[in-house]
């Protein structure tokens, strides 16, 4: 079983990475927003991931959690400084920053790791800062003491830029049929997207789980579109619950760059904050 110590510090070996400009339009469908030539805000997740120079199944076999055992994307920030350009290739470097064990109510013995991946030009000039935080279960590693419980219920953003309603945008269905295609631009072959029984098994009912990403790319989608001339430059999000085939979700904006997916009985799937920088101009986000 792989230790924190032994995962701490390891560098990935990164590479390059190109986004398409017929996949920016495939991946608008995906998540139901409207076809742009300007990168969906998304890319900063998918971009990184796939220049890091190892497969997600390589990255959590590497990690001590294979697919089939369960990790979870647990949290997502990203830091822009540049703009990310399509049908260029750019550079990607990185690796695993932190890792802390502790006892989850839900899942047991986790290891929270945190990966950092940085997105730069050929030039070398920087594009932005990717950092992921997963959950890995650790069903054979024997609890440790029990200390402050760091989970919470999943509530609404509250702060002085927002009611607790916000400005609700159309609910969507979400269908087994985008998760497939969501897959193929994550290049994620975890089968719990895919196969009802996969998802059964690790405990989520016979239903496909939506990806994360997906998740969030609703939120983000729904959020930009309501400032079309401004850059995002950065963004937070914490995943607080799964969202599967079938569900029916709503994306949440509010006033001070708060925003949420929220479930129909109320639950949060997705919060998180953004933060904007001058008007774009050309369409992309700006140096």
């Amino acid at each position: 079983m792989t230790a924190p110590q032994d995962l701490a510090g390891l560098r990935l070996p990164g590479g390059t990475c190109r986004v398409e400009g017929y996949e920016n339009l495939l991946l608008h469908d995906a998540v139901r927003s409207p076809r742009s030539p300007r990168p969906h805000p998304i890319w900063a997740f998918l971009a990184p991931q796939r220049g890091m120079g190892l497969t997600l199944t390589a990255l959590f076999e590497t990690l001590g959690c294979p697919l089939d055992t369960g990790p979870l994307l647990g949290t997502f920030a990203a830091r822009c400084a540049g703009p990310l350009v399509l049908d260029v290739d750019h550079e990607v470097r990185g690796g695993v920053t932190t890792v802390r064990r502790r006892r989850s109510r839900v899942l047991g013995v986790v290891d929270e790791v945190e990966v950092v991946l940085d997105l730069v030009r050929g030039d070398g000039a920087p594009v932005l800062t990717a950092t992921y935080g997963f959950l890995l279960p650790r069903r054979d590693v024997p609890a440790p003491p029990e200390g402050p419980r760091s989970e919470t219920a999943a509530s609404a953003p509250t702060g002085p830029g927002h009611t607790g309603l916000g400005h609700a945008g159309e609910p969507l269905t979400v269908r087994a049929e985008e998760m497939k295609l969501m897959a193929l631009l994550l290049r994620d072959p975890n089968p719990i997207h895919l196969d009802p029984d996969a998802a059964a098994a690790l405990g989520f009912g016979r239903a496909c789980v939506n990806q994360g990403p997906a998740n969030l790319a609703y939120a983000l989608g729904f959020l930009t579109a309501r400032h079309p001339d401004a850059a995002l430059v950065g963004f937070d999000a914490r995943f607080r619950a799964t969202v599967v085939a079938g569900d029916v979700v709503t994306p949440v904006a509010y006033d001070d760059g708060s925003f949420a997916l929220r479930h129909a009985d109320g639950r949060l799937a997705v919060t998180g904050h953004a933060r904007w920088g001058r008007p774009v101009v050309s369409g992309t986000t700006p140096n």
